[in-house]
């Protein structure tokens, strides 16, 4: 008999997904087991083969068949581990419904690590009471992601030269489009204000200037161009679109609100991929998990996962974004997180949740979210997480930086990353 063991149990579970049985066929069932389900699996004549049989009767080569063989992942487990204890760590302190997090390499789309809980453990996948834990959030689920947008916008506006991180407006605290009033966060005004300032106080009205000043037309351009509403085209099955309709309405708040995140959704890899391009110098890479197939003959194939599009904005506005959010974290709690020897990019994002029947979004539930990569200038990592729900806390930069920081520490020290300041 042959049988699937996972040594790792539930280690990166959903992204792994195990072998079953559906109806009389034994096959891969969700995650790379089933994307590869063609390589991985195994015909029933290959469970046993007498020796001398295939000495005597020369039958070894009907047997053979290069479609099958191992895949070699781009998941490193000590990678792997670390974020979901970081991650299963700040679901259960703050008792969110869901918890996930992407640790990718933005310049080659290479995923280190890959984690949605709640998980299972794959050696007793039959075991769990809600099949939806199958599922792999980070690709099957869509999100409003709130502020961890704006460094998009920004960039777009930047990029199109109606801006300068020095540009000022004028901070009310909020603004009216469409007869419907838009708030900062704390319903505070903060006078004269800059596009540095818009970002390191996540300033809802300074991003309605930026929109503005950007025009519905080009704004539009530059979100599509980032393809957060297409499948980023990763190696795992039922990759979910985003959901931006809102970027093609007649009405203003539509676009207001777009530009700090609220009204537009993607999945988190989805964000991801678009938020690789900052770190990149403005190119959309192909997120993905498997580097190489090793066939059972011993030919061993080399995947290659292009750069989908170069220079979505200039390599200079890249680089002007990227001081903004360097800033932004070198600033963050009176300074108290700057690394002295890293330069660390980074945002937060705090969104309402909508009601699931429709009809605007729950006063006190809100989708946490939290994005930096480094070294900044030189990105080999960029790191997203996000929680669904968390109870008793109100703001992303309360539940998510430590975790951010952790997983950070981690990697600088287990790659031996050169310090680049």
């Amino acid at each position: 008999d042959n049988w699937r063991i996972y040594p790792n149990g539930s280690l990166a579970s959903q992204t792994i997904g195990f072998l079953a049985y559906k109806g009389n066929i034994l096959s891969g069932q969700y995650g790379l087991e089933r994307f590869y389900n063609k390589v991985l699996s195994k015909p029933k004549d290959e469970l046993y083969v007498n020796f001398f049989a295939e000495v005597f009767s020369n039958i070894s080569s009907t047997l053979s068949n290069t479609n099958q063989g191992d895949i070699i992942t781009t998941i490193e487990p000590f990678t792997q581990y670390t974020l979901e204890t970081e991650l299963k760590t700040a679901l259960e302190k703050w008792k969110a419904d869901q918890a996930g997090g992407v640790i990718i390499n933005p310049q080659n789309g290479e995923i280190y690590a890959i984690a949605g809980f709640p998980d299972f453990n794959l050696n007793d996948f039959r075991t769990v009471s809600n099949v939806d834990v199958y599922r792999n959030p980070i690709i099957e689920n869509v999100f409003e992601f709130g502020s961890v947008i704006k460094p998009l916008v920004m960039a777009g506006a930047l990029d199109a030269g109606v801006i300068t991180p020095e540009t000022t407006y004028y901070d009310n605290g909020f603004v009216v489009i469409d007869k419907k009033r838009i708030n900062n966060f704390d319903k505070r005004g903060r006078g004269l204000a800059t596009m540095q300032d818009v970002l390191n106080q996540s300033l809802n009205t300074g991003m309605v200037f930026v929109e503005d000043k950007l025009g519905h037309d080009k704004f539009r351009s530059y979100m599509k161009a980032y393809e957060i509403g297409k499948k980023t085209g990763i190696d795992l099955p039922n990759e979910t679109s985003g959901l931006i309709n809102n970027l093609d309405s007649p009405r203003n708040i539509e676009y207001a609100n777009a530009a700090f995140g609220q009204g537009i959704a993607m999945t988190p890899i989805g964000i991801t991929r678009a938020l690789s391009s900052l770190a990149n110098g403005g190119n959309l890479i192909t997120p993905h998990l498997t580097k190489e197939i090793k066939y059972d003959d011993g030919i061993t194939k080399v995947l290659n996962f292009p750069i989908l599009k170069k220079s979505i904005i200039k390599k200079t506005t890249a680089d002007t974004i990227t001081r903004m959010l360097v800033h932004v974290f070198d600033s963050y709690g009176h300074g108290s997180y700057k690394l002295k020897h890293y330069s660390i990019a980074t945002k937060t994002g705090t969104a309402q949740i909508a009601k699931s029947g429709g009809g605007g979004y729950y006063n006190d539930r809100y989708l946490h979210s939290f994005f930096g990569y480094f070294p900044a200038y030189d990105p080999q990592f960029l790191v997203f997480l996000y929680l669904y729900d968390p109870k008793g806390v109100e703001y992303s930069s309360q539940t998510l930086i430590s975790p951010f920081i952790n997983i950070t520490k981690f990697l600088l020290n287990y790659y031996n990353i050169p310090p680049d300041r």
